[in-house]
């Protein structure tokens, strides 16, 4: 067994990721929650300053919760097996709480983020397959898995934190990105860091790391 800590020099980033310019709209504090009925779909994107929570089950609508007049700024769009959370472009939202999407559906394949979202697990995902986590900006994704091959890719000072385990695992790493994964126990574990960040990882049979820019 073998067990691999890759630490890169850490670097200031200087990000402007929540909401940007717009009309300003400020929450009212009456926190509310409200359902918008989607197909099946099995890709989430997520842009903006948003948290959503992934769980998996049975289809369900999505629910948002927040403050009852942000409600309506909130964007839920549908293509194909892919769905888009995003706030509607033109408003720069100021919520009292934070704003909040429950998604759920039977199967997970891809999650992307750009923005300061978080994505939060709120079940264990797995599936036969593969799973791809991308992000950008300074997102953040974290939870639990059970998928045979697991892909990420981040980009900026976004970070992707998992546990649970896999056959192989490869993780991409530029800008000041932070990779939390020593508690996915993978057999195979590929790594590359450009840039500034730092990784945790784990790999019980074999690892591959290549590291340029400002790593050790």
């Amino acid at each position: 067994m073998r067990k691999f800590l890759l630490y890169l020099l850490p670097v200031i980033i200087l990000s402007s990721c929540r909401f940007g310019g717009g009309k300003r709209v400020e929450g009212n504090g009456n926190i509310k929650s409200e359902e918008r009925s989607v197909n099946s779909f099995s890709q989430v994107e997520v842009h903006g300053a948003i948290d959503v929570h992934v769980s998996q089950g049975d289809l369900k609508p999505v629910r948002i919760e927040g403050d009852e007049n942000l409600l309506q700024y909130v964007e839920i769009k549908q293509e194909g097996n892919r769905i888009e959370v995003r706030s509607r472009r033109g408003y720069n939202l100021k919520p009292t709480s934070d704003l909040k999407i429950y998604v759920t559906s039977p199967n997970f394949t891809k999650i992307d983020v750009s923005g300061a979202c978080d994505i939060i697990g709120d079940t264990r995902i797995s599936n036969n397959d593969k799973l791809d986590l991308q992000v950008s900006g300074a997102g953040d994704i974290r939870m639990e898995v059970d998928v045979p091959v697991v892909t990420a890719d981040i980009s900026g000072s976004g970070s992707v934190n998992l546990k649970g385990r896999t056959r192989d695992f490869s993780c991409d790493l530029s800008g000041a990105g932070h990779a939390r994964c020593f508690e996915l126990l993978s057999e195979n574990t590929t790594i590359d860091i450009s840039g500034a960040g730092d990784a945790e990882v784990y790999a019980s049979i074999k690892v591959d790391a290549e590291v340029s820019g400002a790593g050790t």
